[in-house]
């Protein structure tokens, strides 16, 4: 009997031992943060970039998608562990569709109880655009618009005075050598909804060709598009009977 009451005092000394102390537990996580938010609608989730700023509990979600309709997406997201989330102000529940059109708060609470109000955003990705000039600086491919077979045999552009919105093309007027052209071309203000702006041709260019004295003149010179990279002229010119348009179109595109 005796041996029997020694082995469950053993036993019991020995599961108490295993028994780790507060000291040798680990700390509850406290970092009550959101590390992704994943944006989703009827075609499934949705390309996007996280710009998380944990000083200001704020994560702007940059949505690819510019066709995405805002009013009718769902959020998913990626927390610090253990973390737990609850809607504020109204906002939708995490996972359901709602209207995140606008500015939507969520609380987010750590294993600890620390919590942190946080401020969720959508608005579209703007691709950084860089300067405009460099996209048709060096060698580029200027085509004819009106007869494409006499397209300049070289084309050249510069950004002049280190300036973005201007741009200098160099090129030879219907393939002829003795008939150089400059354009001294300002690209307008880019439409991030369209990545696309206006092209001025800022003085007049007047040269000679087979014989004919001719101008591009001075004012609004077209388009550029920043996500083609395509410069599409369409220059007011006199001197020279091209087909009825007082317009001539040139595209320059990069090599």
């Amino acid at each position: 009997m005796k041996k029997i009451h020694f082995t469950i005092l053993s036993l019991l000394l020995l599961a108490v031992s295993c028994v780790p102390s507060f000291d040798e537990v680990s700390e509850l996580p406290d970092d009550p943060s959101i590390l992704e938010m994943l944006v989703g609608n009827e075609n499934g989730k949705i390309a996007q970039e996280n710009a998380i700023n944990n000083d200001m509990k704020v994560d702007t979600i940059w949505v690819k998608d510019r066709t995405a309709d805002f009013s009718k997406v769902y959020l998913q997201g990626n927390f610090a562990p253990g973390c737990t989330v609850e809607p504020l102000e109204g906002a939708p529940k995490l996972g359901t569709y709602g209207d995140f059109s606008s500015a939507k708060k969520y609380r987010v609470t750590a294993p600890t109880g620390n919590s942190a109000d946080w401020t969720v955003v959508l608005d579209y990705y703007v691709p950084p655009v860089g300067c405009l000039a460099d996209r048709w600086a060096g060698e580029v491919s200027c085509t004819d618009g009106i007869w494409p077979s006499y397209s300049p045999a070289t084309c050249t552009g510069v950004k002049m005075n280190d300036d973005c919105q201007k741009l200098e093309i160099s090129f030879d007027f219907w393939a002829d050598a003795g008939a150089p052209v400059v354009l001294e071309l300002e690209l307008g203000d880019i439409d991030f909804d369209t990545f696309m702006g206006d092209v001025t041709l800022v003085n007049d260019v007047n040269f000679t060709s087979y014989g004919a004295d001719m101008t591009f003149h001075a004012g609004p010179a077209g388009t550029y598009n920043a996500t083609a990279n395509i410069l599409e002229l369409n220059l007011k010119f006199s001197g020279y009977d091209i087909g009825g348009g007082e317009y001539y179109p040139f595209t320059i595109t990069q090599n």
